[in-house]
């Protein structure tokens, strides 16, 4: 029993299927300072194991193409967030909302571009359909406004993620307090 550090349990996730891609051990063991520390000792003297840098999980699944930067950010955005608003928010990105949106409209880009370089090389050839060029242009300005919209949304998810700035001012015992405790 003097060797003991702990009783905890060991969690074994295999790549590719782990978080970040690759083979991971996960001690979970009791949170006492001396306890930690004792293992966080003994771990250090095997060759090869080191504590993990801040973000190198995620940089680690970006490497290994687990996940790409808008995910990453919905990660980051998680572990920070303060509310619930902001944790409803970030894990929608964490779990790859805008990366769909994005994905959706590169593949429509790509459709698109396919098409008009059809019509420019065939077209004379009369072996592309009727009114090919003006779908493609129609279908192009959905796209361009969908985008539009995307960027003009007023940077409400930057607001919810950082908050605003604000000051009450006003004379002493005005309803500065009620008011704040309203909002």
């Amino acid at each position: 029993a003097e060797n003991v550090l702990d009783t905890g349990v060991n969690l074994w996730f295999p790549g590719p299927q782990s978080f970040t891609g690759e083979d991971m051990l996960e001690f979970h063991v009791h949170g006492g300072n001396a306890v930690v520390s004792s293992i966080l000792n003994a771990l250090s003297t095997v060759p090869g194991v080191r504590m993990a840098e801040a973000g190198e999980f995620s940089r680690r699944a970006f490497d290994n193409d687990k996940m790409d930067l808008t995910t990453l950010e919905g990660v980051s955005d998680l572990i920070n967030a303060e509310t619930e608003a902001q944790r409803k928010l970030a894990v929608r990105q964490a779990h790859g909302e805008l990366f769909r949106m994005y994905e959706g409209w590169r593949v429509k880009m790509v459709q698109l571009r396919a098409q008009i370089e059809a019509y420019i090389d065939f077209s004379e050839d009369e072996n592309i359909e009727d009114g090919v060029y003006t779908q493609v242009c129609l279908e192009a300005k959905k796209l361009a406004d969908a985008i539009r919209a995307h960027l003009n949304d007023k940077r409400q998810g930057e607001i919810l993620r950082n908050g605003v700035a604000l000051s009450i001012v006003g004379p002493p015992n005005s309803g500065k307090s009620t008011l704040l405790n309203k909002l």
